[in-house]
């Protein structure tokens, strides 16, 4: 009985995790990166093709992509059956909610205590930093979470026979949806390496799963990836990315904005709980938590993994060292003229946790809500669609190349996708001087090196660039083919008309 009235509470905490996303989700019709859209690409070429989209003839004029295909396909064939705007929002919203499943099954297998895995799943749900980067993004993060704490539940449980199974699926899952599942990998060593040197016994089951999924992983990564590596070497790392825009995805780690996206008080018990096990305490599953928390403080700290996704994945694991610290916070009281209020300080904790990760998120929410795509962009760029030739380059920022492919379906000078791109950093400084020069000539020869048919001017330019306006722009090699919030300049001349 009581288990059917914890499972009927969790499945309440997921669906309170879902509505709560998508209510916020469905509030803007649009995306809240450009990145959304290249996934929205990726489910329409498929639902055509059957294949993903791997030859990309808009993608900086052209270019060749490699990418793990699994979360297309499983958004393309839901799209089959939905409409597409509905699926893009829906669907990973649904997987990241069903995170909460998984840090139940994790935290009562650490903490032996339903009610402290329901309260930590209820947690896990809104761990700010995650909430923010997936509830209107499309992001692929919203399926690599559950399956990342599925393979890690799977680990746990690997003597049993079943899960074993579970184990070599949701690998082969992982390793098919993002390259992540090295970042497991890794987690595992540092395990490894944790309990050698804490003297615990290490179970032959476990050295063995370890070992296969090293090199599981490491051919599986190399066959999917081989172009990329023999192109870009160990440079892969920070995935070729032009050195000015290195600090906004490898950003220096800080740990008090680290402590607000996780959560002030999982943060807090988090740390006490790594200490504790660390000096004092000995348990392998706590073990297992603190190695993931080394292998990903470590890359954050060598800045070898993206600030916001290793604190995506850095707060799910605090949450779940927190369920430890539950068990003995909840010990300790039990022991205490107080037990009989310890249902009191669940709840004054609970409110606590609400303020300090709940409301963060919804916070986090509402302001990455602000900074989504607008109506007027979009309408700017389905004006270029029907009035600009199929064959036309458009000019966009390095943050709207993917929305210029997906909406308008004409061909960008640049995006946020560098692999397999030789000139990367020369083109990201082409694209920002033609945005910046004042010299008409300067522009023109940079307009017509990229073959640029129309300039896109959107608020974003103007706020990336620090600009109001184009200054070459004139009557003579400039036509304002579409002027409103967001402008389209047409361009007019040629180099050799200039001299």
């Amino acid at each position: 009985m009581m288990k059917k009235i914890c499972y009927m509470i969790l499945i309440l905490i997921f669906m309170f995790t879902l509505f709560t996303r998508l209510y916020f989700s469905f509030s803007v019709p649009n995306y809240s990166s450009d990145s959304a859209y290249f996934n929205i690409r990726q489910i329409e070429y498929i639902q055509q093709t059957s294949k993903p989209l791997y030859d990309d003839y808009l993608s900086f004029s052209g270019r060749r992509l490699v990418f793990p295909p699994l979360f297309g396909y499983i958004l393309a064939f839901a799209g089959l059956v939905f409409p597409i705007n509905f699926t893009a929002k829906f669907f990973p919203n649904l997987f990241a909610s069903s995170l909460v499943f998984f840090t139940y099954l994790i935290a009562r297998r650490i903490s032996k205590n339903s009610n402290i895995a329901l309260f930590t799943a209820f947690i896990s749900g809104f761990v700010p930093i995650f909430f923010q980067q997936t509830f209107n993004n499309i992001s692929v993060y919203s399926i690599v979470m559950p399956l990342f704490f599925l393979l890690l539940y799977s680990f746990m449980s690997i003597k049993r026979k079943k899960w074993v199974y579970c184990y070599i699926v949701t690998i082969i899952l992982l390793t098919l949806v993002h390259p992540s599942v090295i970042l497991f990998i890794i987690g595992l060593w540092f395990y490894l390496l944790l309990t050698k040197v804490e003297g615990v016994k290490q179970d032959k089951a476990e050295l063995e799963i370890i070992i296969f999924s090293t090199f599981f992983v490491i051919l599986s990564q190399f066959l999917m990836f081989k172009k990329i590596f023999l192109f870009h070497g160990p440079l892969v790392i920070w995935q070729n990315i032009p050195k000015e825009l290195l600090s906004n995805y490898f950003s220096q780690f800080s740990v008090l904005q680290a402590v607000y996206y996780i959560g002030i008080i999982p943060a807090f018990c988090g740390i006490y709980i790594i200490y504790r096990y660390i000096f004092k305490e000995k348990q392998q599953n706590t073990y297992l938590l603190i190695g993931f928390i080394f292998s990903v403080t470590l890359l954050l700290w060598l800045r070898l993994i993206e600030f916001k996704t290793g604190l995506m994945f850095l707060g799910v694991i605090i949450v779940l060292l927190f369920a430890q610290f539950c068990r003995l916070a909840l010990d300790y009281i039990e022991g205490t003229r107080v037990s009989m209020f310890v249902n009191l300080f669940g709840i004054i904790l609970l409110g606590f946790l609400v303020l300090t990760s709940v409301m963060p998120s919804f916070s986090l929410a509402q302001t990455t809500l602000k900074t989504s795509i607008t109506d007027e962009e979009i309408d700017a760029l389905n004006w270029l669609k029907q009035n600009s030739p199929d064959d036309s380059v458009i000019l966009g920022a390095v943050y709207e190349g993917n929305l210029i492919t997906a909406i308008a379906q004409r061909k960008n000078v640049i995006d946020s996708n560098f692999l397999l791109i030789k000139d990367a950093e020369q083109r990201l400084r082409d694209v920002d001087r033609m945005y910046t020069t004042i010299s008409m000539t300067d522009a023109i020869d940079l307009l017509n090196k990229y073959g640029v048919s129309y300039i896109y001017f959107s608020q974003k330019a103007k706020d990336t660039y620090g600009i109001t306006d184009i200054n070459y722009v004139d009557d003579k090699c400039f036509s304002a083919v579409y002027d409103k919030k967001v402008k389209v300049y047409k361009s007019l001349c040629r180099m050799e008309e200039l001299k």
